[in-house]
């Protein structure tokens, strides 16, 4: 869902929640599991506020899951550093979960999709392991917080699954046409047809071909 966001607005920035499980186990991962679109535009407080309420009634009614960070994509061609907007959210997620459970020790994270590399993910250009190159093949980088500081995060497939295989299937649904992908603001832009057809949350067409 990240990476058709992208495609289907890239021409401007994009925004959404992620959802997953965190563990209390400071070493362990946290799993990233599903990811909600909330605009394509830069967001503003109640956009972001309202989006992150929903979800989180959302989550509640769903076993184990819970908001876990925040991905973003910028404008620009090249740009592949997160935003303030992107990095204030993501503390403010954090913040938030600290409150609900005070026992929290792995950290809130953020993807950033890396434009270079979402090029190579869609061309089916995927860098060897004895490559020099800057470029991971995942089209994207995830960030988590180390001694008060954001660096990247290494990133693994569940499961053991070859990423190669992953992209070539999530490339092929970025360049389909046919494809149908709504986020929180195009939801509210679709009045009151919209509300009822773009279900933001679920993204049924899309949940079905991943």
């Amino acid at each position: 869902k990240i990476m058709l966001h992208a495609s289907i607005h890239s021409r401007t920035p994009i925004h959404g929640i992620l959802l997953g499980q965190r563990s209390s186990d400071s070493e362990a991962a946290t799993q990233i599991t599903d990811a909600i679109p909330v605009c394509h535009s830069h967001p503003t407080k109640p956009i972001i506020d309202m989006a992150l309420r929903f979800v989180q009634v959302y989550c509640d009614d769903l076993d184990g899951l819970e908001i876990i960070g925040w991905y973003t994509a910028n404008e620009r061609l090249g740009d592949d550093s997160p935003s303030p907007i992107a990095w204030k959210v993501m503390n403010s997620i954090h913040k938030a979960a600290k409150l609900q459970n005070h026992d929290l020790s792995s950290d809130t994270i953020l993807v950033m999709v890396h434009s270079k590399s979402f090029e190579s993910m869609l061309k089916k250009e995927y860098p060897t392991p004895d490559e020099d190159t800057n470029v991971n093949g995942y089209g994207f980088e995830v960030y988590k917080s180390h001694d008060k500081k954001y660096l990247p995060e290494e990133i693994t497939c569940k499961n053991g699954d070859d990423w190669s295989e992953i992209s070539a299937k999530v490339s092929d649904i970025c360049l389909a046409d046919s494809v149908k992908l709504y986020d929180f603001e195009g939801h509210l832009d679709g009045g009151d047809e919209g509300l009822k057809e773009r279900d933001w949350l679920r993204n049924g067409q899309v949940a079905k071909l991943v």
